[in-house]
């Protein structure tokens, strides 16, 4: 009879080699090493981290029935997409804020999972567990949009077990001075390690939250499209009803997005057919009409250069 494969956690550090999110990370992995789990880091600012240029290369081909390959080929990112996306393993990611959400290294890793996620459709189904740590040098009133930030990745493959948002860790290596911080970091990586040496069915969120958090993601921040008694998250797009109860505001949030929000496969599915229908639409009617039109502007204006 073989032995069971061993359980493992990737981190992906966006920050500062050995600074205050990697202490932190480091941390959650050492308390996830002793429950059993094996870990890796992957250091972001090691590596070569190009950010997308929008080129639509992978959707392009995706909508011409073709692989969808990212066109960027001198760089590390779909290495560590194939990482933290493909392979069997826990993720937590770190990301520092440097102005109110998650720094440009996430987001040139984040905007980058399209043709990842293209080739492998089956992560969508999350089967799959997370956690994410923040982490803030200002005041909380700085900070509203990490874990926001680190959700739109997060929420597209993997099941969210637990997030923290530190603040007040600017100078290198203060988040040492914060022991509420280490103890809440050691706590996360353990929550993490539980959930992935369990069912999936059985995995549930353990992190902080309040009667505001949205039920997906658990993050407290709402879109309000129009008509004051609707709310959306605006990371998932679950719908709200906003109702008053004396003094208090209460959110009732609707069943069916919480089964089925933006970043479900069937939501997803329906963004995919979406993407590919447009394509073949543009290249069979708009195309050749486009190539006209738009020679005013290629050939407009005077581009400066340092």
């Amino acid at each position: 009879m073989g032995k069971t494969k061993q359980k493992k956690i990737i981190g992906l550090s966006c920050g500062r080699v050995n600074g205050n999110g990697e202490i932190l990370l480091k941390e959650a992995l050492m308390a996830a090493e002793e429950l059993g789990v094996q870990s890796e880091i992957i250091r972001a600012m090691e590596l070569r981290v190009k950010p997308c240029k929008g080129c639509e290369a992978c959707t392009i081909a995706l909508g011409r029935g073709k692989e969808p390959i990212c066109a960027i080929k001198d760089d590390d990112v779909p290495w560590i997409l194939d990482k933290i996306l493909v392979e069997d393993c826990g993720l937590i990611v770190n990301v520092p804020l440097y102005h109110l959400r998650a720094n440009a290294y996430f987001e040139a890793i984040h905007e980058r999972m399209l043709p990842t996620m293209f080739r492998h459709p089956e992560i969508t189904e999350k089967t799959r567990v997370g956690g994410i740590i923040s982490v803030g040098g200002g005041e909380p009133e700085w900070t509203p949009l990490g874990l926001t930030s680190v959700n739109i990745f997060m929420q597209h493959t993997r099941k969210l077990v637990d997030q923290m948002q530190t603040n007040y860790v600017q100078r290198p290596g203060a988040v040492l001075m914060k022991e509420e911080y280490m103890k809440r970091a050691r706590r996360l990586g353990q929550n993490v390690a539980k959930a992935v040496m369990m069912p999936i069915e059985e995995v549930k969120y353990v992190g902080d939250e309040t009667e505001a958090s949205c039920p997906v993601c658990h993050c407290d921040i709402w879109k309000v499209p129009g008509n004051l008694s609707d709310v959306y998250c605006p990371v998932c797009w679950v719908h709200g009803t906003l109702s008053s109860h004396g003094s208090k505001l209460k959110v009732k949030w609707d069943e069916d997005n919480i089964e089925n929000p933006r970043f479900s496969t069937k939501f997803i599915g329906k963004h995919l057919d979406f993407i590919t229908e447009s394509h073949k639409r543009f290249f069979a009617e708009d195309q050749d009409k486009v190539k006209e039109l738009i020679k005013k502007y290629t050939s407009y204006g005077k581009i400066i250069k340092p």
